[in-house]
C-alpha cells in the first residue's frame, strides 16, 4: 500500500473531493463578521514583542516604561509565565494513526518534541518567535507600548539554509538534540 494510498484510506468520506463554498456570497458583499470585529464590554487588547533574530539569547527584557503609559493592564514575559507555574504547552506532532507514515529519531530512537512555551524566558528560536505580550484596554494602546518594550539579545550563531543544519558543527536550535535532526524517516 502506498503513502497516498494509506492516507486516503484512514480518511473521513469525502477526502479530496471539491467542496461548494458556503460562505462566498457573505465575503463578496461585505457582510463577513470576523472574531476581529466583535467588541465585548471590558475587552482587553494584546500585543506581541517579537524577536528579530533567528537565534538569540534573551538576556533581559525592559518593559517599566510600557507598564506605565496610559492604558495598559500588563505586561507579560516568559519569565512571568513561569514564576506563574505555567508549563510548555503539551502537543504530539507525531501521528498516531497507524497508516500514517512512520517516524522516528536517528538509529531508531524516540523523536525529539521541542517543549512549546507560551512565551521563551530565555532564548528565541525563531525571527518573529514572540517573547513579551502588552494587553491594554485598545489595541492602539497595546502597540504603543510594545514599542517602548526594549529586549536585550545576544545573537547566535544560527542556520540559514536547510542543508547546512545537517552539517558537522552546525549551530544546534536544542542543546538537548545534539544537533537539528529531530525525527527521521523510518521506512
Amino acid at each position: 500500500m502506498s503513502f497516498l494510498d494509506s492516507r486516503t484510506r484512514s480518511a473521513p468520506a469525502g477526502f479530496g473531493q471539491p467542496l461548494k463554498r458556503q460562505e462566498d456570497p457573505r465575503l463578496l458583499t461585505g457582510r463577513g463578521r470576523f472574531s476581529d470585529d466583535v467588541n465585548l464590554p471590558g475587552q482587553a487588547h494584546a500585543c506581541f514583542v517579537r524577536s528579530p533574530h533567528a537565534h538569540a539569547r534573551i538576556r533581559a527584557i525592559a518593559a517599566a516604561a510600557a507598564r506605565a503609559m496610559p492604558g495598559v493592564l500588563a505586561v507579560l514575559t516568559g519569565r512571568d509565565a513561569e514564576a506563574d507555574g505555567l508549563v510548555p504547552m503539551p502537543h504530539r506532532p507525531v501521528p498516531t494513526n497507524p497508516n500514517e507514515f512512520p517516524l522516528g529519531g536517528r538509529e531508531g530512537s524516540p523523536i525529539f518534541v521541542s517543549p512549546c512555551p507560551v512565551l521563551p524566558s530565555d532564548r528565541a528560536r525563531f525571527a518573529g518567535e514572540a517573547v513579551a505580550m502588552v494587553i491594554a484596554e485598545s489595541a492602539a494602546a497595546a502597540a504603543d507600548a510594545a514599542e517602548r518594550v526594549v529586549v536585550d539579545y545576544e545573537p547566535l550563531p544560527c542556520v540559514t539554509a536547510t542543508r547546512e543544519a545537517i552539517e558537522p558543527g552546525a549551530p544546534a536550535l536544542w542543546e538537548d538534540l545534539g544537533g537539528n535532526v529531530c525525527v527521521d524517516s523510518i521506512a
